[in-house]
Order: structure tokens, then C-alpha cells, then sequence
């Protein structure tokens, strides 16, 4: 038997080991990148096909997808989705031109119904008791016409999403403007308007939106806030947070029974404990779809008889940068 060592072979076979590995792992990285890159042209038309549908939005429901030639999926995707564009802008120009229409075919009987009414009760040859029922009619005229204008407003609002352009709206303003309606309008109700270490760049307090519908949404809120609270004070605090907005609105008042919470945003839902109190079920549900028009949120807490705290989160123009 001979037995011999050959350092220069055991050399050779760990220099070759080594080569193995390096080239394995730079053999995965090029088929890594080839990959990708392959993977990236194929995938390109869906990337330009989704940036394009997240630009079309209610506003602009008449833009269109690039038309693709062929038979392929990608051109019977844009077909499809072309398609379901007209539909929906169909739907959308229906529903606003009735909006258009019931506005003017509705709030014009009631306006001559109470008109009339008023006019008959002026007649001093009436007895009383004809009086009275004319006073039912205008007051029952009344609360149609506030059902009407809310319905009408709530599906508006649904329906085109305001076609006036956005503008800046500082909300410490918004809140100061409601608070002086409010002290006019209900002067038995105690606002009182906090703001907590309010930044000093005004982007923080600015919302894109559109500020007759903010106020309308705000405003219903607080209202809600002094007639369930018999005017107990209610308290507003404005803050800044992570870009965004917060606006508490904290009433003293009736509050909300724990197992009907979930209602609450639906129109013409009244809580169970509500019945001394006049409404009709259509502000939160229109301030709710202002709020999310607005890119925001509402959250509620509240405990019978211990009040109610409404908390709405607005994305602030500084959030867009």
C-alpha cells in the first residue's frame, strides 16, 4: 500500500468549491433580475391600466381606458371596464337630473300649500277650530319641507359629489362661523369652542373640500348636540394629530341606548329615547356622507343619559404633501 498527500489537488478542489458557491449566488441574483425585468414588461399594461382607472373618480366618469387591439385578456378587460364607465355615467346623469327635477316638482306644492294656508288663516271670518287645523297644516308643511330639503341634499350628496371645485378651508374659521349661526339661531344653546395647541403652519388646519357642506355636516352635528342635551353646554374641541384633524363635539344629553349605535347613521332611524324631541333621522346620515365625501372619518361614544362624544377625523392639506 502507498499512501501520499496531494496539497496542490486539495487546493484545486477548494478553489473549485469556492468558484461553485460565488456562481451559484450570482447565478440566483441574474436570474433574480432577469426576472424582474421580464416580470415588469409583462405586468407593465396592468400598471398602466390601474394608475389609469385610480385617476377616474365621480367627477370625471367620462374618462375612458386606452382602447387595446386584439383579442387577448388585457383588451377584454378595457372593454369591460369601458363598458361598466357608460353604465355608471348613465346611472349617475339620471339620478342627478331627477335630484334636479323632484327639487323643484316638490318644494313647489308644499310652498303654495303653505302659502294658502297662511292666506286662509289671515281671514278673520274663521272660527277658531278652522284656525287650528290650518295651523296643523303649516306646521306639518314645514316639516315636509325640512324632510324633502334633507333627502334631496343626502342623495346630491350622493349622487355627483358637488360639481363646484374644492377649495382650502381653515377649520378654527368653519368652527367660529357655526358657533355665531348657532348663538343666533339658538341662543339657549352653550357653545363652548377649545383649541388645543393648534400648529402654527395653516396647512395642518386646512381641508380640501367644499365648505357649504362641511358647515352643513358640522352644523347638523351640533345641533343634534344641543336639542338631545336641552341645551346643557356643549363643548368643541379642534386639535391637530399625525396631519390630520380632530373636532370633538361633547354634549351632556340623552345619549344613545348601546344596542341601537348601529342604526344611527341609517336616514330616518330615531333612537328609542328620542320621542320628546322634534326630528327626522336624516343629519347624521348626511354628515356621515359629507365627512367620508371629505376623505374622513365619525366616531361615536356615548351612555344613556350621560351624553354623547362625536369625534371627526379630516385629512388636512398638509397630509396630501
Amino acid at each position: 500500500m502507498v499512501y501520499a498527500k496531494d496539497p496542490s489537488g486539495f487546493r484545486e478542489l477548494a478553489m473549485l468549491q469556492k468558484i461553485l458557491i460565488i456562481g451559484f449566488f450570482i447565478s440566483i441574483l441574474v436570474v433574480y433580475f432577469i426576472g424582474k425585468v421580464f416580470s415588469q414588461q409583462i405586468f407593465k399594461p396592468f400598471s398602466q391600466i390601474i394608475k389609469k382607472v385610480q385617476e377616474i373618480t365621480a367627477d370625471n366618469l367620462h374618462l375612458r381606458l386606452p382602447g387595446r387591439k386584439g383579442t387577448d385578456e388585457l383588451a377584454e378587460i378595457t372593454t369591460t371596464f369601458n363598458d361598466m364607465l357608460d353604465r355608471l355615467e348613465t346611472a349617475f346623469d339620471t339620478q342627478s337630473n331627477f335630484i334636479s327635477n323632484a327639487s323643484h316638482e316638490l318644494r313647489t306644492p308644499i310652498s303654495i300649500i303653505s302659502g294658502e294656508a297662511e292666506l286662509a288663516m289671515g281671514s278673520g271670518e274663521l272660527p277658531e277650530s278652522h284656525k287650528q287645523s290650518l295651523s296643523v297644516i303649516i306646521s306639518e308643511a314645514d316639516k315636509l319641507q325640512e324632510i324633502i330639503s334633507g333627502l334631496l341634499y343626502l342623495a346630491k350628496t350622493s349622487a355627483d359629489k358637488s360639481k363646484q371645485p374644492k377649495e382650502r378651508v381653515r377649520m378654527d374659521q368653519l368652527l367660529m362661523n357655526i358657533k355665531k349661526i348657532t348663538d343666533q339661531v339658538n341662543p339657549g344653546c352653550e357653545l363652548r369652542l377649545t383649541f388645543e395647541d393648534l400648529p402654527e403652519e395653516e396647512d395642518e388646519l386646512t381641508v380640501m373640500g367644499y365648505e357649504h357642506l362641511l358647515q352643513l355636516a358640522l352644523s347638523n352635528i351640533v345641533t343634534n348636540a344641543c336639542k338631545y342635551s336641552d341645551n346643557k353646554p356643549v363643548r368643541i374641541h379642534l386639535k391637530t394629530s399625525n396631519k390630520h384633524i380632530l373636532i370633538n363635539v361633547l354634549d351632556e344629553g340623552i345619549g344613545i341606548p348601546e344596542q341601537e349605535k348601529k342604526y344611527i347613521f341609517e336616514p330616518f332611524f330615531r333612537a328609542s329615547n328620542t320621542h320628546f324631541y322634534e326630528g327626522h333621522g336624516v343629519g347624521l346620515p348626511l354628515a356621515l356622507k359629507i365627512i367620508r365625501l371629505h376623505r374622513g372619518t365619525i366616531d361615536i361614544r356615548t351612555q344613556v343619559n350621560s351624553g354623547t362624544d362625536i369625534t371627526v377625523l379630516l385629512p388636512s392639506v398638509a397630509n396630501h404633501k
